[in-house]
């Protein structure tokens, strides 16, 4: 974190002094109850307050305390601006759509949110992901091939000069065969599991409703509905990006960081995104304060983050901020 912190304290003074918050962990129970610890600390003595910005670097977690975690923002400050300069995947991607603006840098990227479900490995006790959606879309799947199956055969044996059969006839049997084709496939699948997956995906989609319609720019159900229908059930992989291109087809409170706060704030942001990616940052909730002279933090700003280390004078990741590593 050493480079990170002061990489964050740049882009506060680009910001004019609003306030920085660094979320670099999974969204569980435990974070959740750390951000509502660290924002009502910094509502006490900072009453007036109204603007934050949220800068989000986290691989997911639950859908639950997504929900926690930006309704806290949103009922402490007038405006919550969610920074990406990495990725905020799975529930990170939850609580970064109920944001006022969304900035994210060219790398940074939100995912899908379809839920992840614990399965055994078959070749060692292991415990391995799997997206709740495998079962839908191998039904989906196995509907679409005896359909396709269906039409082929049926037209070919309609039209074959040689063969007269009547057509209810022929349907008969071909739903017979195919049918007794397709059986054993359709007896892996269990309804009772297939429903369970199901509501299962249907938590990340409510929430996502919820926070949209509740918190975020979009207040009409239909495209609503088309953007959650997209995150939950129109990607092909947990890890499909959804970068700034694709994310602005749908929300009209995304931004890129030049056109947030300038051209500086986009190059100091890439220069954090670039940290961020070379960097395994340790897990981090809460502020970071500036506690430098405004004329020493400038001289930090024109010189570059090459030098940032020894200009700060042996300040600390722990002296530059209100909260401890969790």
């Amino acid at each position: 974190m050493e480079q990170i912190i002061p990489a964050i304290i740049a882009l506060e003074k680009l910001r004019n002094g609003v306030p920085q918050f660094l979320f670099s962990h999974p969204v569980y129970p435990s974070a959740s109850e750390q951000v509502r610890k660290e924002v009502l600390s910094f509502k006490q003595d900072n009453p007036d307050s109204q603007e934050i910005d949220v800068i989000v670097n986290s691989p997911g977690g639950l859908a639950d305390d997504a929900y926690r975690i930006i309704r806290t923002f949103r009922k402490n400050f007038e405006t919550v601006n969610i920074i990406v300069p990495l990725w905020a995947k799975s529930a990170a991607t939850l609580l970064s759509l109920g944001g006022s603006r969304i900035i994210l840098d060219e790398f940074g990227e939100f995912g899908p949110l379809d839920a992840q479900l614990a399965k055994i490995r078959d070749d060692s006790p292991e415990i391995e992901r799997e997206s709740a959606l495998n079962d839908e879309h191998s039904l989906r799947r196995i509907e679409t091939r005896f359909k396709e199956m269906f039409e082929t055969i049926f037209i070919r044996l309609y039209e074959h000069k040689k063969i007269n059969i009547p057509k209810a006839e022929l349907s008969h049997q071909l739903f017979k065969n195919l049918s007794k084709f397709y059986e054993p496939l359709l007896k892996q699948i269990d309804p009772y599991k297939l429903g369970d997956k199901r509501r299962k995906l249907d938590i990340g989609g409510q929430y996502a409703n919820r926070i949209l319609l509740q918190f975020g720019s979009m207040k009409e159900t239909v495209p609503v509905r088309l953007l959650v229908d997209f995150l939950v059930d129109g990607c092909p992989d947990h890890g499909y990006v959804i970068d700034y291109d694709l994310i602005s087809q749908f929300l009209s409170n995304v931004y890129t960081p030049e056109a947030f706060a300038g051209i500086k704030y986009e190059e100091s942001l890439t220069t954090l995104s670039n940290l961020l990616m070379n960097e395994e940052p340790d897990p981090f909730i809460g502020f970071v304060l500036n506690p430098m002279p405004a004329d020493v933090n400038d001289a930090i700003i024109a010189e570059g983050l090459k030098d940032l280390i020894s200009t700060s004078e042996g300040v600390t990741s722990e002296e530059v901020t209100t909260s401890v590593p969790i």
